[in-house]
This record gives structure tokens, sequence and C-alpha cells, in this order.
């Protein structure tokens, strides 16, 4: 498989940042304001590419795209993963669960970076077990900041699928998340929420039929990235 090198350097770098925060966040809560100053990241970021910091700048989907994919059984997602109730009850559960604690915070510095500190706990720990034995980023279907970035990026730089598309199966095969751009030929656009922006679709595209809105086609920089299972 092909993908950006730039991308896959970042993921490297940032990779790190998880076992930093998740078992140094015990010792040092104020290490959960990482995570805060990457979701300020990540929402600014969101209004010009959507899901792009996902694909790209995830601390978490890098970790396990780096890490965890080493390890994995890589099975075919869940169905359920994708499904609009699941993911809508997973946010519910996240949001509620990280109001509550910010509340009891009462307004401390430590104990808000605690909060931050086990939200990213529990999320790493639930990515990590249904990592292991599905895609290593079947999380990233399922995570709420995921959904986040579709909402406020729902029109900006979504994949789009040209005429020239042989429905190969080949992107579906390459995204880590399981999105299948040709089965959507005939909408000619990939909803915002089922999309990452990694790239990995566009850059093995036999046929160079996917591109994402206000890209200048050119050829990106690669590099080859063994084949999953």
């Amino acid at each position: 498989m092909k993908e950006d090198k730039h991308r896959k350097y970042w993921q490297f770098v940032l990779a790190p940042l998880v076992p930093l925060v998740v078992i140094g966040g015990y010792f040092g809560p104020y290490l959960g304001y990482i995570a805060i100053g990457m979701l300020i990241f990540m929402l600014m970021l969101a209004l010009f590419r959507g899901r792009y910091y996902c694909g790209w700048f995830c601390a978490m989907g890098s970790f396990h795209e780096r890490v965890i994919s080493r390890i994995s059984c890589k099975k075919k997602m869940l169905p359920v993963f994708k499904a609009q109730w699941f993911r809508w009850t997973v946010f519910v559960l996240m949001m509620g669960l990280l109001t509550s604690r910010l509340v009891l915070a009462g307004g401390n510095p430590e104990k808000i970076g605690a909060t931050f500190v086990m939200m990213w706990s529990i999320a790493t720990g639930l990515a990590i077990g249904i990592g292991l034995i599905w895609k290593p980023r079947s999380w990233c279907s399922i995570c709420p900041m995921g959904m986040i970035q579709g909402l406020i990026g729902s029109r900006v730089y979504r994949l789009k699928i040209g005429d020239g598309c042989l429905e190969c199966g080949l992107c579906e095969k390459v995204c880590p998340i399981e999105t299948n751009p040709g089965s959507m030929r005939s909408i000619g656009i990939i909803r915002s929420a089922d999309c990452m922006r990694c790239g990995n679709c566009v850059v093995n595209c036999p046929v160079e039929a996917l591109s994402f809105e206000g890209q200048r086609q050119a050829v990106c920089a690669t590099v080859e990235a063994p084949d999953e299972k």
C-alpha cells in the first residue's frame, strides 16, 4: 500500500503522546493539557479541512496505525461501528462523562487536566481493545471527536469520486475505517464524517479518480507501506 510520506512522519512523531498522557498523566495531571491543546487545534482545523486532523495529526489514531497495527488481527469492522445510532450513543455517553467531570472539577486546573487524562485513557483503552481484533483504527469510526469534526466541516475538503472510477474496491481496503468511495460513485462525493482525509485512497487509486475539493491535481510523494492482512 502507498501512503503520503509526510503523513507517516507526522504519525511517528505524534504517536508517543498517547503513552505520555495516559501513563504520565496519572503522575502529572497537567499533561492532560496536551489533550486540550490538541482539541483546540482539531476544532480550528475542522473549519477548513473537516476530519483532516483524524487522518494526519490525531495522536491516538497515529498510535493505533503505527503500533497497534503490528499486533492487530485486522478483522473486517462490524457494521455496528458505522451505524448512526451507535455513533450517537457513544457520543452522548462520552460527552456526558466529560461534562460531569469538568463540573465536578470546579475550575481547579489540576482536576481539569486529570479529567482529560481520564477521558483519553478511557478512549485509548476502548480503541486498543477494538483495534486488536478488528481494524486498528476501528475506534475512529465511532470516535466522538471525529463526529464533531464531521459536523463542523461537513462541506469542506470532501473526497470527490470522478467518472473514471472503476469501483474496484481498492479504496476500501486501504481506508483505515473501511469507507468505500467507489460504492458512492453515483453521488460523486463522500459524506464528511465518513472520511478522515488521510489520502490513502487518493494515492492508491489506479486510475486517479479520487481527489479532495480544492486539491491541486499533483502526484503526492508516497512511500510503500506493508499490505494489511
